[in-house]
């Protein structure tokens, strides 16, 4: 079970899901758990596809359930098919307005894993190319996070600035997590020639970014709610920025390990999910759904 789950990359699965209800729920007024399940199916596929091609670097980097994908290959390649050809058949019939952003998705995810993206040396994959490997991530969870709420909600009732606020919010710290995982990665992607930020600039450069990515994230939060872009609803999650630096630091002294990198997920998730629950408690209550300062 414990190799299947970290086969399926289950944490990063999970806090997509959570992510996508969080965010349709601030752009549409709606919980859309469904939409959430597709969302996580896509980012279960990915991941699939990823660990499928990456095996050698898995196994230098001794990522947990390489060893069961090297011997599965074709099989776990023809479950990957069958559910991305059968999901995308059932969704379009529900939801035609969501097939292309699905489409977009599975097509940058494939470019990432498989040397079918052109470049001036030929065809590479996005993740053995300096900056798309990180930024590449970033805009997979803008559309599967934002654009798939967007896509099925009825109504948009948060307006452009707030969901560009939101964006510029997320971008940036979602990087951060790349950045941490490619620092887990060292030693695997500098053998497997993989330029991450960690193996092109070193692990001091990299903790610099990490601190400016998530005092950005920080900052436009903390100007969003000042300025009235967003309402204190939307303003809590700077406690996340925050969390994440306390949590890191200390481990970057002695090493970020794949268990760090995993319980920091982790942490991501519930943080959302809290944040779910609360803002449901709350206007259960009867208390105003937001609070803008300006």
């Amino acid at each position: 079970m414990s190799d299947a789950l970290a086969i399926a990359r289950y944490h990063i699965v999970m806090v997509a899901m959570v992510a996508c209800v969080a965010f349709g729920w601030i752009m549409t007024a709606e919980r859309l758990w469904v939409v959430a399940l597709i969302c996580g199916l896509d980012w279960f596929l990915i991941n699939l596809m990823n660990r499928i091609t990456d095996v050698a670097e898995d196994l230098a980097n001794g990522i947990a359930g390489t060893a069961r994908v090297a011997g599965s290959k074709r099989l776990l390649t023809g479950v990957a098919a069958v559910l991305m050809v059968g999901s995308f058949a059932a969704t379009h019939w529900v939801w035609p307005s969501l097939t292309p952003l699905r489409v977009a998705v599975q097509v940058i995810g494939l470019g990432y894993n498989y040397p079918i993206v052109p470049t001036f040396r030929g065809f590479s994959r996005f993740k053995e190319m300096y900056f798309f490997k990180n930024f590449g991530s970033s805009v997979l969870f803008v559309l599967t996070c934002f654009g798939y709420p967007l896509a099925v909600g009825e109504t948009r009732v948060a307006s452009w600035v707030e969901i560009a606020c939101l964006v510029a919010f997320f971008v940036p710290f979602e990087l951060t997590y790349e950045i941490l995982y490619d620092l887990r990665d060292l030693e695997g992607d500098r053998k497997e020639g993989v330029p991450t930020y960690p193996v092109v600039h070193g692990a001091l450069t990299s903790r610099r970014m990490i601190d400016g990515l998530l005092g950005f994230s920080f900052v436009v939060l903390l100007l969003g709610l000042v300025l009235g872009a967003i309402g204190v609803r939307e303003g809590l999650m700077i406690v996340a920025s925050i969390s994440q630096l306390l949590f890191y630091r200390p481990r970057f002294a002695r090493g970020i390990t794949s268990r760090d990198c995993i319980v920091l997920t982790h942490l991501g998730t519930a943080q959302v999910a809290l944040w779910i629950v609360c803002t449901w408690l709350w206007e259960r209550a009867g208390l105003p759904s937001n609070i803008f300062l300006n």
